[in-house]
């Protein structure tokens, strides 16, 4: 009787120079746009997280803007740039009466610096891009990650002398991590800096604003403050000059503008959290800022994805659902939605979300490798290959679509593509420890075990509290008999995880074979209620039951490890041993042959399958099948070995017969290959 002996899942941030531009260029292509302000664009991270311009630098110091309410909370900032590369911010200026600050590192090494426009040229309906470093989320890689991200849109208003310097209003989207972003127009030039979300309708010198546009800071009034030159010479407010408040309403207007600073300073602290694991500060903060404005979309979605890693996904539904409702055509949040109702096991939802961020951002790298992943889950391989393609050709440097591929790959029984796909992810991301789990679960099923055990246990050195990890080489600690060793790893997998249903079903295997009964059925049922669509736990269990002599709670564990796994071969097999004691011959030949057909490797329905053929009177061709299975495994030549199997009495009498014909004894006397 077959145990369905392992679950290895694959596994939904001198002299002064700066540069000013001539205003006369040609129009570059949103690619080419990204491209270059990715070269000067950094992530901002410590108490606080956002993004930021290199635009200055003396000797080995650059200068960088960003936000002020990105570094508002006093302590520790890293600044990261373009090729990697991690510095401490050791200084930071900020500008009064704007929310900018002027944060300082140092490096021998050359970055380029941002081409600054002048936005006093800026008029409304012209195209600006706002790229950065926003938080973002995958189904298959639930890990805090910061993004390169860019997103297009139109300047909606200007405002002249304008309250914390929120001057720029475009309808661009942005999400969580952006602020501190340059603004570019058309030519790839910095215009001026992403600040805020406008969270209700405000009229400002005669002119309407709209809840949800963003707001930034135009760079001219950052470089005047800093007594920096310009492009050209304007009428424009002078450095230090303070706001005209002479406006009926201007009061109302500042206080508003104060209380989106502190609102984005919350969002900002409530990132840097969420990306130190600090789930529950984050959310607190998160709620802070829910406070000031209980209809701000970007804190729903940071405490989405808050408890999206506390794995309270029902919360975390709720908060993307308002999320939607605020910005129904933020193409984010649908695949942040998308990657919940997966984990609630709604794949249905979950694939439209995914076609509907990708109806809403056709380039959505994200949205196709969770798409892909999707598909490959409701068996529709070939889409997933396709969903995975185009997102490494839209992103080559995407380490875990190659992953996704490679399974699609192995599963289409292309093996050495699948294994240079997991070799290129790993090339991109060797410290991605999840990659090596799923190298060493495709290694573990091409028999090469210890190339797998070297690489799960590279997996728990990159991260030791990795609980799949542990499960995994548990396994095959089981299976090369080191059995304390075994359960070593699948009680720590335990501990690390206790609701990770694959440990409590593989501990419960070991028990069963070391003689616990108590204790695996104890396993098996946890497994079962942590994860009810666990098909080898049924499976399993309904082993369990049948040695215990409950063949009918035996049956029930079989059919519904079928219902939730129809591909699952080992169920097929034990309901034909207990179909063929039953006396059901013809019903148990179809069962051993479904299970043949979803898995050539398995010896023992094959043998089964030789067996009842021949006692049905097709000897010939059971004779065939059995040399075939047992030339696979010689083990089934003992009946000692099929008795604990569970096999029958009928069926043992009648494997009997089959393996006393001289052909069979023949192939039994020849030795091995390996003796």
């Amino acid at each position: 009787m077959n145990f369905f002996s392992r679950h290895l899942p694959p596994v939904l941030m001198g002299a002064a120079v700066v540069m000013v531009q001539p205003q006369l260029a040609v129009a570059l292509s949103p690619t080419q746009i990204s491209d270059i302000a990715k070269e000067f664009t950094v992530l901002i991270t410590g108490e606080g997280i956002g993004s930021g311009v290199i635009f200055e630098r003396k000797g080995d110091t650059y200068f960088v803007i960003t936000n002020q309410h990105v570094v508002a909370k006093d302590g520790g900032y890293e600044i990261q740039t373009p090729d990697g590369s991690r510095y401490p911010v050791y200084r930071s200026q900020e500008l009064p009466g704007l929310d900018i600050a002027i944060l300082q590192f140092t490096s021998k090494k050359n970055y380029r610096l941002a081409s600054l426009g002048n936005s006093d040229q800026i008029r409304q309906g012209m195209t600006v891009y706002v790229v950065g470093w926003g938080s973002v989320n995958d189904l298959s890689d639930k890990t805090n990650k910061s993004s390169y991200l860019t997103f297009a849109g139109i300047i909606e208003s200007l405002s002249k002398n304008p309250q914390q310097g929120y001057g720029l209003a475009y309808n661009n989207q942005a999400i969580p991590g952006m602020s501190g972003s340059p603004v570019l127009d058309e030519n790839g030039r910095v215009v001026g800096i992403n600040a805020a979300r406008l969270d209700q309708n405000l009229t400002v010198q005669g002119t309407r604003l709209l809840e949800g546009w963003r707001l930034g800071i135009p760079i001219n009034m950052v470089l005047r403050t800093l007594n920096r030159p310009v492009s050209s010479p304007v009428t424009a407010q002078q450095p230090g000059a303070k706001p005209n408040l002479t406006t009926a309403g201007q009061a109302d207007i500042r206080k508003t503008f104060a209380r989106l600073r502190r609102t984005e300073a919350l969002i900002s602290s409530g990132g840097a959290k969420k990306n130190r694991k600090d789930y529950q500060g984050a959310i607190a903060d998160y709620n802070q800022a829910l406070l000031i404005n209980p209809n701000n979309p970007d804190a729903y979605y940071g405490r989405g994805l808050a408890y999206y890693y506390l794995k309270k996904y029902q919360a975390a539904l709720e908060d993307v659902n308002k999320l939607l409702q605020l910005s129904p055509k933020n193409a984010f949040a649908y695949v942040v939605r998308g990657c919940i109702r997966t984990l609630l096991g709604d794949k249905q939802a979950a694939l439209t979300d995914f076609n509907q961020a990708l109806q809403l951002d056709p380039k959505h790298v994200n949205a196709y490798n969770n798409r892909g992943v999707i598909r490959q889950e409701l068996g529709d391989k070939q889409a997933a290959l396709a969903d995975f393609n185009q997102a490494i050709q839209l992103d080559p440097k995407l380490a875990l679509a190659y992953t996704n591929r490679g399974d699609i790959r192995y599963d289409l029984g292309d093996k050495q593509a699948a294994l240079a796909d997991y070799n290129q992810a790993i090339q991109l991301d060797p410290k991605d420890a999840n990659a090596y789990i799923t190298r060493g679960k495709f290694r573990y099923e091409s028999g090469d075990k210890q190339a797998a055990l070297a690489d799960y246990n590279q997996a728990i050195q990159l991260d030791p509290k990795l609980a799949l990890a542990y499960t995994n080489r548990g396994v095959l600690r089981a299976e090369s008999g080191d059995k304390q060793a075994a359960l070593t790893d699948f009680n720590q997998a335990i501990q690390l995880d206790p609701k990770l249903a694959p440990a409590y079903t593989n501990r419960g295997k070991f028990r069963y074979e070391s003689g616990d009964k108590q204790a695996a059925l104890a396993d098996f049922n946890q497994a079962i209620q942590l994860d009810p669509k666990l098909a080898l736990a049924y499976n399993n269990r309904g082993v369990l039951r049948y040695q215990s002599g409950d063949k009918q709670a035996a049956l029930a564990d079989f059919n519904q490890a079928i219902q939730l796994d129809p591909k699952l071969a080992p169920p097929y097999n034990n309901i034909g041993l207990l179909k063929y004691e039953q006396g059901d011959i013809e019903g148990a030949i179809r069962q051993f042959q479904t299970a043949i057909n979803n898995d050539s490797k398995l010896v023992e329905p094959q043998l089964a399958l030789a067996v009842a053929l021949y006692s049905k009177g097709e000897q010939q061709r059971g004779l065939t099948m059995a040399e075939a299975a047992l030339r696979l495994d010689k083990r089934f030549a003992d009946l000692k070995f099929l008795k604990e199997q569970f096999w029958g009495d009928k069926l043992i009498a009648d494997a009997k017969k089959l393996l006393e014909n001289p052909k069979i004894k023949e192939i039994i006397s020849r030795p091995s290959r390996s003796q």
